[in-house]
């Protein structure tokens, strides 16, 4: 399940749920005129993290850091709406 948060035509793709510690988590870029996926810059709390040419950003294992505000862009095209990522402890069972 995700949560699909737009700008305009940019469209940032992340989790609904909060995520857990270790898990990995893709976060993905989308242009809503078009299916295909697009060179992206992502952004956490307003600083530029990392760029993809997939238009999918994946955190491996993510912990606490990785928690906060998260966005997209494209340079022609423009920015997603800021998506906030909360990230939980480990599970205990």
């Amino acid at each position: 399940c995700s949560y699909i948060f737009t700008g305009g035509d940019v469209i940032l793709e992340s989790p609904a749920l909060p995520v857990t510690e270790g898990h990995s988590v893709t976060l993905s870029c989308r242009y809503k005129k078009t299916p295909s996926n697009l060179i992206a810059d992502f952004y956490k709390d307003g600083s530029l993290i990392r760029n993809e040419t997939t238009g999918e950003m994946t955190i491996p294992a993510v912990n606490k850091s990785d928690q906060g505000r998260y966005s997209c862009g494209h340079p022609e095209l423009g920015e997603s709406q800021e998506s906030w990522m909360t990230v939980t402890g480990e599970n205990m069972n």
